[in-house]
């Protein structure tokens, strides 16, 4: 028998953040309000996970918006910003980067700030970006020190639901959504052979 040798895993930020995202699921709990007001509770729910610049981004999303299955496969998402500039001087490190996030789901253009709080931050948002942070620490690529704080800005869009999602060419998207907004979000890329794969 002849054992391959195992594939280190990936230094690409944009691929970490894949394999980050697509453990996201793993102990979620999401709870969603559907067109009637009816509230449906689902476990371990698939995230979505794509990367690009607002106008990439934006067209995805109407592209998924065509197909019949497109709102319920897309949403929600993490959706990580680019270009990602990679700070590469420091000889601890493989790269150090701050990146730019965004975690959206469906909405309605109707709801009040009071309902979108409690239908899609607390029920939908909140869940997602809590495992988002707990599978970033547990990423053995990445290195947040010994208290593994991690630095980031973090801000609830409640206006994207109701007036909608632009890009930075004015362009909306094909629909509403209420988003959660990460800035500067901190990671510490080890090198190949730091911390045990």
């Amino acid at each position: 028998m002849t054992v391959r040798p195992r594939q280190p895993q990936s230094r690409d930020i944009t691929r970490i953040m894949e394999d980050v995202v697509a453990k996201i699921r793993s102990g979620l709990k999401v709870a969603y309000i559907d067109y009637y007001g009816l509230r449906h509770e689902e476990n371990e729910p698939h995230v979505g996970y794509l990367f690009g610049n607002t106008r990439y981004i934006k067209s995805y999303l109407d592209e998924m918006s065509k197909g019949i299955y497109g709102t319920d496969t897309k949403l929600p998402l993490v959706a990580m910003f680019t270009p990602v500039i990679e700070d590469r001087g420091n000889p601890d490190f493989h790269a150090i980067v701050k990146i730019n996030i965004l975690i959206a789901c469906k909405t309605n253009r109707d709801w009040s700030n009071e309902q979108r709080r409690d239908f899609s931050f607390a029920n939908v948002l909140r869940p997602i970006y809590q495992r988002l942070l707990e599978e970033l620490k547990a990423d053995k690529r990445l290195d947040f020190g010994y208290k593994e704080a991690i630095r980031h800005s973090y801000s609830e869009n409640y206006s994207y639901g109701k007036y909608g999602a632009f890009t930075s060419t004015g362009d909306e998207v094909s629909e509403p959504i209420d988003a959660i907004d990460i800035r500067n979000l901190e990671l510490k890329i080890t090198h190949q052979n730091c911390r045990i794969q």
